[in-house]
């Protein structure tokens, strides 16, 4: 089964755009709001690397006891899929606005987020990606010792764990001995941003001001990988 459906809610898997749409119908709570919430959370499990829209123009707010089981027991749920990216439809003007911006801060902390008018609009921000390509010119045989540095201090997978990051990857130019190069991809540019408040970007820049000549940096936007 692929679908749930009540007069509160709809979920279902949208095969063609790798994606899990959940679309309230009207205000819901108890089982009315966790037995859909809890459907789509097996649909990401199954389904991976999908991305999750939820349309709240019709509904969305919930009780005290319902947010409390969403943040200690749906959301934990979540994080352990391959998902990565999460867009909540809202209309421009929205009654349970301030409902919402808990929901995204909540799923900020796990997930890249992203707002949109409608389907269509979700799917076209969700495919857009941000990559940088970021090259270190190291002083002089110093290259091995600056990126055995950057993995011994876990700053490669902790940039990888971050809500948003697709791709966190070194690698050696072979037109240069004392350079390094660093792709990265987002989801968009709130991810990338935010990345330079964390622990390990503040870790990357005490190294680069120890063993980093100049940098050079360049930004695309680039299709879905």
């Amino acid at each position: 089964m692929k679908e749930f459906d009540s007069e509160f809610c709809n979920v279902k898997y949208v095969e063609k755009d790798k994606a899990i749409l959940l679309a309230w119908k009207k205000f819901a709570c108890g089982d009315d709001y966790r037995n859909p919430t809890t459907f789509a959370w097996e649909l990401l499990k199954e389904n991976v690397g999908s991305k999750f829209i939820v349309d709240a123009r019709n509904g969305f707010e919930d009780e005290k006891a319902d947010v409390e089981w969403g943040f200690t027991v749906l959301l934990p749920r979540m994080t352990q899929t391959t998902c990565k990216m999460v867009c909540f439809i809202m209309n421009e003007v929205n009654d349970i606005e301030e409902e919402m911006d808990m929901w995204t801060k909540e799923f900020g902390k796990y997930f890249a987020v992203i707002k949109a008018s409608d389907y269509e609009n979700a799917l076209e921000k969700m495919k857009r990606l941000l990559m940088v390509n970021v090259r270190y010119h190291i002083h002089k045989g110093k290259r091995n010792e600056f990126y055995n540095k950057v993995k011994e201090q876990g700053i490669i997978q902790s940039s990888k764990e971050e809500p948003g990051n697709y791709k966190y990857d070194y690698y050696v130019p072979k037109n240069s001995d004392d350079a390094i190069c660093l792709m990265e991809i987002w989801t968009n540019e709130q991810a990338q941003k935010m990345h330079g408040f964390t622990e390990q970007y503040q870790k990357l820049t005490i190294l680069k001001q120890e063993y980093v000549e100049s940098v050079e940096i360049e930004k695309y936007w680039i299709s879905e990988v």
